[in-house]
């Protein structure tokens, strides 16, 4: 259970490992899991000079959030004008937009999606994204990979 109280609200929940199976009341258990709120006061940005996912010339930055032997979660923060490209040497890659607006080519072809908050894009295999922030301010993603994400 969570709650938000903004304008807008977005959840995303994350299973590590399944099955997720939703019970009736009277079979609720409790296995000390415990879900993670992130505050926007408590997120550290690393830049280029950090963390050597951040290219020097792509001014963005990220901010880890898990980072164990299967998985790697990530804020990235692209700021107004950023034009690149995210790559992953994962073999999975989603990813979801937080705040802003981005312009996203496909790979598969010369198609261009613009992506809100709340869009989604992803891979399954080593892949390199393009994208480009639309808005008038930072855009902020959140990326979920097995891999590492280099953002150029």
């Amino acid at each position: 259970m969570t709650a938000a109280n903004g304008k807008e609200n977005i959840a995303l929940v994350e299973i590590n490992h399944g099955p997720y199976l939703v019970k009736p009341i009277n079979e609720a258990f409790d296995d000390g899991q415990r879900p993670i709120n992130i505050h926007a006061s408590n997120v550290v940005w690393l830049d280029y000079k950090n963390t050597s996912w951040v290219s020097s010339k792509s001014k963005a930055e990220i901010s880890f959030l898990l980072n164990d032997h299967e998985y790697k979660s990530l804020f990235v923060k692209l700021p107004k004008g950023y034009i690149g490209t995210f790559e992953t040497n994962g073999s999975i890659l989603h990813s979801v937009v937080i705040q802003g607006q981005l312009s996203y080519d496909m790979p598969q072809g010369q198609e261009t999606k613009v992506l809100d908050a709340g869009s989604y894009f992803g891979s399954t295999e080593n892949a390199t994204h393009k994208v480009k922030n639309i808005s008038n301010g930072a855009t902020m993603l959140y990326i979920r990979t097995n891999g590492a994400v280099y953002v150029k």
